[in-house]
């Protein structure tokens, strides 16, 4: 470690030298910008001027099941930042060249730009630089408002096609949860800090977290969607479920509020609901029915559940 001493010029002032080894090193000269970042614990970091990276290359050979393949391709897009993923065989089936395509589709920036039966080349022209975190959970937010807002409108028109519009949704979301989990890893990287990124890394955490609940949310919205889309119910129980769309939403949307305002009055309201909705819940589960909305009543009940774990992240967060 090396120590500077602190000087004062002028009236206001303060100047430190910089090492050598390392001014040589990141090739400044005189007239040079040097980005500085405030951390948590008081130091600064300092970043030179950016160097042209090289690209990196990350080459995989095809001699595995195809969705161990993918889920290295996943794991490599979260923690990675290759510039371009190289996947070499022998006469590659056309079904897994277009399985990667749409492997591709579900990770933001990447893109297929070479396809063959011998090779499939991967570039990423994703650019995190002004992509935040808490854009990302504003982002996933809105989706799940407009699902549960979908939702109560299928249940109202008895409308089955709109459900397979709310499970495409659910691919949207997917998405960007994988975007948010990405740049989660790049915030814990120092050397990689966004000028753009105003999160602790101890709200980045909770924001995370929040992430990992909302995703889980839309998943739940989606398998009431399909087995909606399966089976009829009477209108007393399309419109107890109706309800619990709305209960839904308000109980999301408070809770993800309070994480972002770090509120935890609000935050403790939305865990005070959790009585009542749960007394709606029972209630929709004694409605006569000819089909079973059991798997719909649980998925509600697990919404709810999520939704109170943002809270009590909310309130975890207001104590900084």
């Amino acid at each position: 470690m090396d120590t500077r001493k602190v000087q004062i010029t002028g009236k206001s002032t303060y100047v430190m030298t910089l090492p050598k080894k390392w001014a040589l090193r990141s090739k400044l000269e005189a007239g040079s910008h040097i980005s500085i970042f405030y951390q948590e614990d008081g130091s600064l970091l300092l970043q030179p001027p950016a160097v042209k990276p090289s690209k990196k290359i990350k080459k995989i050979k095809l001699n595995k099941q195809l969705d161990h393949i993918i889920r290295d391709i996943v794991g490599l897009y979260i923690v990675e930042d290759y510039q371009i993923i190289e996947l070499t065989g022998d006469n590659i089936p056309t079904d897994v060249r277009r399985q990667i395509k749409e492997l591709c589709h579900r990770l933001v920036g990447l893109e297929v730009v070479e396809s063959s039966d011998k090779k499939i080349v991967i570039k990423n022209f994703l650019d995190t630089e002004d992509f935040t975190i808490e854009k990302g959970l504003k982002r996933m937010s809105s989706l799940v408002y407009l699902m549960l807002d979908e939702l109560a409108m299928a249940f109202t028109e008895n409308d089955r096609d709109l459900c397979n519009h709310i499970i495409t949704r659910d691919d949207d979301l997917d998405r960007m949860f994988l975007l948010v989990s990405k740049q989660y890893v790049q915030r814990l990287n120092l050397k990689k800090a966004s000028k753009n990124d105003n999160l602790s890394l101890v709200g980045s955490f909770y924001y995370r977290l929040a992430a990992n609940e909302i995703e889980r949310i839309g998943d739940h919205i989606s398998k009431i969607s399909l087995h909606f889309s399966y089976i009829a119910l009477p209108d007393d129980v399309l419109s107890i479920l109706v309800e619990l769309c709305k209960d839904c939403q308000t109980l999301f949307m408070d809770s993800t509020e309070a994480l972002r305002e770090s509120n935890s009055e609000l935050a403790n309201e939305v865990l005070g609901r959790e009585k009542t909705f749960n007394e709606k819940l029972i209630y929709a589960s004694q409605l006569p029915s000819e089909h079973s909305v059991e798997l719909i009543i649980d998925s509600f009940s697990r919404i709810k559940d999520y939704a109170s774990n943002i809270a009590e992240s909310a309130i975890d967060l207001s104590q900084l």
